[in-house]
């Protein structure tokens, strides 16, 4: 028996770091300096490169020099979800501003790296869901497919004809929706799928 809680208590830290990287890991930590400017300014350069690794070994990096503002939460949720640089969620917010202000991958890959590297950054289950739930449903989405609506009332459209919508969200919805993934803690694919029944127009493909 003290053979085997030995055994146990040598595992642990093996256990915890398959665990955490389930999740993936950052290569570094933050480090900023404010942007200076009005008393609204809120923004905040890279002093240094700052990166994420990904559960498939992929890297997702934030350059030294680029200015984020945490805002790719949408603002509707702040009040409900946190707002931009609160809590453990800023490491992972700084990846998916990078990656929401170049759209160079797909948007779908983007709001779900989003939700891992939250779990990397030691954000529970439930508040990494609601987090994504907030960027899937009324964060930025872009992709090639032309849309009368997403032209017309949703969206811009840029130079290469892609086209980047942000869904207008009630504060009523932003909270039904938040009130629902509390309730059930669904899976990704489930809050994709509720969020696509339930937030049309629909969403450009990748």
């Amino acid at each position: 028996m003290k053979i085997l809680a030995i055994t146990l208590l040598m595992l642990l830290p093996t256990l915890a770091m398959s665990a955490d990287m389930s999740y993936g890991r950052f290569t570094n930590t933050v480090k900023v300096e404010w942007v200076r400017g009005d008393e609204g300014e809120r923004r905040m350069r890279l002093l240094e490169d700052f990166g994420y690794i990904d559960p498939k070994g992929r890297q997702w990096l934030a350059p030294k020099g680029y200015v984020t503002d945490g805002a790719s939460i949408p603002r509707v949720f702040w009040s409900l979800a946190g707002a931009p640089f609160d809590g453990q969620y800023r490491e992972a917010a700084v990846i998916h501003d990078m990656y929401c202000d170049t759209k160079s991958e797909p948007w779908q890959d983007v709001h779900r790296i989003f939700y891992y590297a939250n779990r990397a950054a030691g954000v529970s289950e439930l508040k990494s869901k609601i987090l994504y739930s907030a960027v899937v449903a009324g964060g930025p989405k872009w992709g090639k497919g032309p849309s009368k609506c997403f032209a017309g009332c949703h969206a811009q459209v840029t130079g290469q004809e892609q086209v980047v919508t942000a869904p207008i969200i009630s504060e009523s919805d932003a909270q039904r929706l938040i009130d629902w993934v509390t309730a059930k803690n669904p899976s990704l694919d489930e809050i994709d799928r509720h969020i696509q029944q339930k937030f049309r127009p629909g969403m450009p493909s990748h």
